[in-house]
C-alpha cells in the first residue's frame, strides 16, 4: 500500500449540518445554497441522499462561521418551513489523500475496515479521485488518524 495514501489531515473545528425534508427540486436546492452563500458561509463537504419523497442534504463548514450559518439557516427555515435542520458541533473531519488512490483498488474498503475495527461511527463521506473525507465524532479523531497513518506507514 506504499504511496497510495500520502496524507491524512484532520479538523475538529467544523459544524455538520443536516437538512431533512428537502424538496426534490434542483431550483429548491439551489435556493438553499444561495441563502447560505448570501450569508458568507464557506461550505466544505456536501452530500445528498435521495429518499422516496424528499431528499436529505448534509454539509460541513468551519465553526468560526457559526453566527453566519445561524442567520442563513433562519432565512432557509423562514422560506421553507418544512425543512428540518440539525447541527452537530461535536464532529471532526478526516481527509485521506494520495495520488495513488486514483488507480488503486480497495482503498475505501481498507479505510472502512479501519473505522470498523476501531468502532468509529461515520456520519458523512465524500470522495474524489484522490481523496476520501469522513465526518466522525471528535472524540475519535486522534485515534483514527493514528490508525490510518499506522496502516499506510505515514
Amino acid at each position: 500500500m506504499e504511496n497510495i495514501v500520502s496524507k491524512v489531515e484532520c479538523n475538529n473545528q467544523i459544524i455538520q449540518v443536516k437538512l431533512l425534508n428537502v424538496e426534490k427540486n434542483p431550483l429548491f436546492v439551489g435556493n438553499i445554497f444561495k441563502e447560505i452563500s448570501k450569508n458568507d458561509v464557506n461550505i466544505d463537504m456536501i452530500s445528498q441522499v435521495m429518499l422516496e419523497d424528499e431528499m436529505r442534504i448534509d454539509f460541513t463548514c468551519d465553526i468560526k462561521d457559526q453566527h453566519l450559518l445561524n442567520k442563513a439557516l433562519e432565512d432557509i427555515k423562514e422560506k421553507h418551513p418544512r425543512i428540518m435542520i440539525y447541527q452537530n458541533r461535536k464532529v471532526a473531519k478526516i481527509m485521506v489523500e494520495g495520488k495513488g488512490m486514483k488507480n488503486a483498488v480497495g482503498v475505501a474498503s481498507n479505510l472502512f475496515d479501519i473505522f470498523g475495527r476501531n468502532q468509529v461511527p461515520i456520519y458523512q463521506v465524500t470522495t474524489s479521485d484522490i481523496s476520501i473525507s469522513y465526518v466522525i465524532d471528535k472524540e475519535y479523531m486522534d485515534l483514527i488518524v493514528l490508525e490510518i497513518k499506522k496502516d499506510y506507514e505515514l
